[in-house]
């Protein structure tokens, strides 16, 4: 979940990324098709062109194809996993945006193992069930403050791109998925209620069984390929923005 565009972003790519989060949501399901041009214009209050535009992203990004004198449709297969099961609002935006806010970000206390993938992960990941994936967990701070626990757990054959100097160079493990070559550029994650453990608690200087958010998700690179499947517990305290736009027709 990234800050949602802003108003500082064309028309037409906000209409792209509001339609992008009602397919993962589950509200357009793959193979359905959309409103038509028509439709989705006066329901976002924009021209015809801009909707036509922003269709055009969505097909180049693979979340929509269309059919000569039918419309435009869902893809089947999408190119990342919508959330299931159908989940509420799913707020889309720009990882740039977050790049730009989190370098003031840093892990501490890294540990790592390996482990084998039982059949979520491996679904996850897309890799064979039992296949070796290897965990990351560390105590995410910023501006030096503890917030929460970040576990990141990846294939195998991405963890052996993340060698000791890269890890070591690396604030995040994301950050590290860059320097090894295989950047995010996509993530799909919900927000639900938790509670701290015991280990979780002591690394952040928190009590067991304070409530915290658990952030988890699946992160992809360039190609839709799963690098990573994460969770950030964030612990209470710690302050969480959405910045939400509404588009209001001209007067």
């Amino acid at each position: 979940m990234a800050r949602p565009p802003g108003p500082d972003r064309p028309l037409y790519v906000r209409i792209a990324m509001s339609l992008k989060g009602r397919i993962l949501a589950g509200h357009y399901r793959p193979g359905q098709r959309l409103p038509s041009e028509d439709d989705l214009a006066a329901a976002m209050a924009a021209s015809r062109s801009t909707v036509r535009q922003a269709l055009s992203e969505l097909r180049d990004a693979g979340y929509v194809v269309s059919r000569r004198g039918s419309g435009s449709y869902v893809a089947d297969p999408l190119p990342i996993e919508p959330l299931s099961p159908q989940s509420g609002p799913v707020y889309t935006g720009f990882l740039d945006d977050l790049d730009d806010e989190a370098h003031q970000v840093r892990e501490r206390d890294r540990v790592q193992d390996t482990l084998r993938a039982d059949s979520a992960l491996a679904a996850h990941l897309k890799v064979p069930v039992g296949s070796r994936v290897v965990r990351y967990r560390a105590t995410r701070l910023r501006s030096s403050v503890p917030y929460g626990i970040a576990t990141d757990i990846v294939p195998q054959g991405v963890a052996d791109r993340i060698t000791p100097d890269v890890l070591a160079a690396s604030p995040t493990v994301v950050d590290a998925l860059t320097l090894a070559g295989r950047r995010v550029a996509e993530s799909l994650q919900r927000v639900e209620p938790a509670l701290l453990d015991v280990e979780d608690a002591e690394r952040c200087g928190a009590s067991p069984g304070d409530p915290a958010l658990a952030i988890t998700g699946i992160a992809y690179d360039a190609d839709h390929v799963p690098v990573n499947a994460y969770t950030l517990t964030v612990i209470k305290g710690y302050g969480i923005g959405l910045h939400l736009t509404r588009v209001e027709p001209a007067s």
